[in-house]
């Protein structure tokens, strides 16, 4: 109905006779001279729907049962489930803020197992002292292992708070996730219970910011599974407890914009790719950078998921394996995988066009945890 004519509330009873018929809520709108959103309200209000709190666990996961089997019509889902429209409405939005995949068209939803790419949407906060910008790099964490090292992390964030560090960027793999090869190498297990652990455990340090995005492996593992973005779900539940310093950028890569005062700029791209190690350190970086198109490369690429320390340039970008806080596993030593535990702080120089042009990584790294026990123990 047009909007400057007076809008008459719609009788509850009608409203909830004529979505029990199939009809959507346009049509109800239409039907009883009034808007969606007073029919809305009138559904709310009618004795044969409820509006549910979104929190409610049996509606959550029926909803949840119910996209996981592909499209569903959600005025169709409403009736069934005997909610008001809007209450389906409003856990969409709460489903899709706490990490479930959720594609919406239209009346209809699903809940998909690949998530987007994070893209292009942040720009560096470092900042350019001169011609000078300093990064922390972390990677491959994996938090909630029996073998995860919470000494060298701690240490990094030190690290990065003695040197006046703000930006830190993680390359993946926050957390263990849970597959059948992991079970047992767990400290905890479920969604809920790693991201409850990585908020009690990852290192706070007032005025740094930890960017990271998360891998189609470990925290994946539940993307290609239940349809959950576990980065997108741990930024949820740090967000409720106050915590700000986590800053999802999205699924496996994401390019940050370094944007000099002068608004020129290049990209940093932070990576999480597939695929095991090469007989060769820069072997799949190589491979991975020959592979891009022409125009495409960034300036920098900050790779995690080989759990290897290591910076070359290839095809002017320059390139840094940034190493793991995670112990070799009983998976690693079956298939021959080594471990290089540590982390770098990277400075990177720009020139006036925003180019980077020299580079400057310095790693650090960590043996077996009896060394640095001992050395504790002496000092």
């Amino acid at each position: 109905m047009p909007k400057n004519q007076n809008v008459r509330p719609a009788d509850p009873a009608a409203a909830a006779r004529l979505m029990a018929e199939g009809k959507s809520e346009t049509a109800i709108a239409e039907e009883l001279g009034t808007t969606r959103w007073e029919v809305r309200k009138a559904l709310g209000r009618a004795s044969s729907v409820a509006l549910v709190d979104v929190d409610d666990p049996l509606l959550r996961s029926a909803v949840v049962k119910a996209l996981r089997g592909g499209w569903r019509n959600l005025d169709a889902l409403a009736l069934r489930q005997r909610v008001a429209r809007m209450s389906i409405d409003a856990l969409m939005d709460h489903l899709a803020e706490a990490g479930y995949l959720i594609v919406r068209d239209g009346p209809r939803a699903r809940i998909v197992r690949e998530p987007r790419t994070a893209g292009r949407g942040h720009k560096d906060a470092s900042p350019l002292v001169g011609e000078w910008r300093r990064i922390g790099v972390v990677s491959d964490t994996h938090l909630c292992s029996k073998y995860c090292r919470l000494d060298v992390l701690n240490a990094a964030y030190d690290r990065f708070a003695a040197e006046r560090i703000t930006e830190v960027y993680h390359a993946g793999n926050l957390a263990d996730g849970e597959c059948k090869f992991n079970q047992y190498d767990l400290l905890a297990h479920g969604v809920t219970d790693q991201a409850m652990y990585c908020l009690d455990h990852y290192p706070y340090r007032p005025g740094i910011t930890t960017h990271y995005i998360s891998g189609s492996c470990h925290e994946g593992w539940w993307m290609s599974r239940e349809g959950i973005d576990f980065g997108r779900y741990l930024a949820f539940e740090a967000a409720a407890i106050g915590r700000k310093d986590l800053h999802y950028l999205g699924f496996m890569e994401a390019d940050i914009r370094l944007e000099t005062s002068a608004g020129k700029y290049s990209y940093l791209r932070l990576l999480h790719p597939g695929g095991g190690s090469a007989y060769a350190l820069s072997y799949r970086p190589q491979k991975i950078i020959e592979s891009l198109q022409g125009g495409e490369k960034p300036a920098v690429l900050l790779c995690g998921h080989f759990h290897k320390q290591a910076d070359f340039a290839i095809r002017n970008v320059w390139t840094i394996l940034a190493g793991c806080t995670q112990d070799q596993t009983p998976f690693m030593r079956k298939h021959s995988i080594e471990a290089h535990v540590g982390f770098c702080v990277v400075e990177m120089q720009q020139d006036a066009k925003g180019a980077i042009r020299r580079v400057r990584v310095e790693h650090t790294s960590y043996y077996d945890r009896g060394y640095h026990e001992v050395d504790l123990l002496a000092s």
